[in-house]
C-alpha cells in the first residue's frame, strides 16, 4: 500500500485490501460499508453464527472462522492467501464479555473463555495476518481493544485483563514488524453494540445499559456509537498516519481523561 498521504482522504487508497476480523458485529458493519464505499476491496472474518445474522455486503469476501481456534483461524487464512497474495491492511474487532463476577467468584472455565476470545484470538488471527501484511510492503494493522484494558472496573476484572494484553501485543508486535507493518490499537468506550448484551452472535446475558445513566459519565453526554470508531481506524490503516506506530488510541468521549 502507497504510504502518500492524500489529504483529501482518510483511509486505505482505492484497491487497496483489507480484513476486518469481527466484521459482522455493530463496529465492524460499519467499517465494512466505510471501506467498500471508498473503493477498498474487504474480506469479512467472522463466526458462522454470526456471518448467518448479519450476512456481509455481496462485494465483501465472507469467510467463516473461530479466532480462538488455532486450525480454524490457520484454514481461513489459507483461503485468504489463495484470494489475495498480500493484505495492506489488518483489523481485529474480536470480542466479548461473560461473566459478571469478582475473580473469587469467577469460574475457570468462563475465565478461560473470556481470555480465549479477545486475547488468543487477536493472538492467533495476527500471527495469520502478519506474513500477508509484510507481502504488500507496507501494512497496517489494527488490534481493537478496549478502555477496560486500562481503567478495570470491578466485575470486569478477566476482561480487563485479556484487553490489557491486547495493548500489550499492540506495542510488541508494532516494535516486531516496523518498518515494514505498522501496529496500532483503537480502545473504545462503551459504545451501543451488541457487545452490551453479550455479542454478536453469541447469546444475550444482559439486558443492556441504559444509554443515560452512563451517559452521565462521559464529557460529550452520551454513549459512544459504532461510527465513532470508524474514522480512528480508518486514520489508523491510511496513509494519515504513516509515522504512528505502537499506539493505542482512547475513544470515549473523554471519560478517561476525568
Amino acid at each position: 500500500m502507497s504510504t502518500s498521504f492524500d489529504p483529501a482522504r482518510l483511509g486505505p487508497p482505492p484497491g487497496a485490501r483489507v480484513a476486518v476480523m469481527g466484521g459482522c458485529g455493530g463496529m465492524g458493519r460499519v467499517l465494512v460499508h466505510a471501506l467498500l464505499d471508498t473503493g477498498v476491496q474487504v474480506a469479512v472474518l467472522d463466526l458462522p453464527a454470526s456471518i448467518a445474522q448479519h450476512p456481509p455486503p455481496s462485494e465483501a469476501l465472507a469467510l467463516a472462522l473461530d479466532g480462538s481456534d488455532a486450525a480454524s483461524v490457520a484454514h481461513a487464512f489459507d483461503t485468504l492467501r489463495a484470494r489475495w497474495p498480500a493484505l495492506d491492511g489488518f483489523v481485529n474487532l474480536a470480542g466479548f464479555f461473560k461473566g459478571f463476577h469478582s475473580i473469587t467468584e469467577l469460574p475457570v472455565e468462563v475465565f478461560d473463555e473470556v481470555i480465549a476470545g479477545n486475547l488468543r484470538s487477536h493472538f492467533l488471527c495476527a500471527r495469520s495476518a502478519l506474513p500477508l501484511l509484510h507481502a504488500s510492503g507496507a501494512g497496517a494493522m489494527v488490534q481493537v481493544a478496549s478502555t477496560l484494558g486500562l481503567d478495570v472496573v470491578k466485575h470486569y476484572t478477566h476482561y480487563g485483563a485479556a484487553k490489557a494484553g491486547v495493548i500489550a501485543m499492540v506495542k510488541g508486535l508494532a516494535r516486531e514488524n516496523a518498518p515494514t507493518v505498522r501496529v496500532n490499537g483503537v480502545a473504545p468506550g462503551l459504545t451501543n453494540t451488541a457487545f452490551l448484551t453479550g455479542g454478536t452472535g453469541r447469546e444475550k446475558i444482559f439486558e443492556g445499559i441504559p444509554e443515560a445513566v452512563y451517559a452521565k459519565r462521559v464529557p460529550m453526554k452520551r454513549v459512544a456509537h459504532p461510527q465513532d470508531m470508524a474514522g480512528p481506524i480508518l486514520f489508523l490503516l491510511g496513509g494519515a498516519s504513516s509515522f504512528v506506530n505502537g499506539e493505542t488510541l482512547i475513544v470515549d468521549g473523554g471519560v478517561y481523561t476525568q
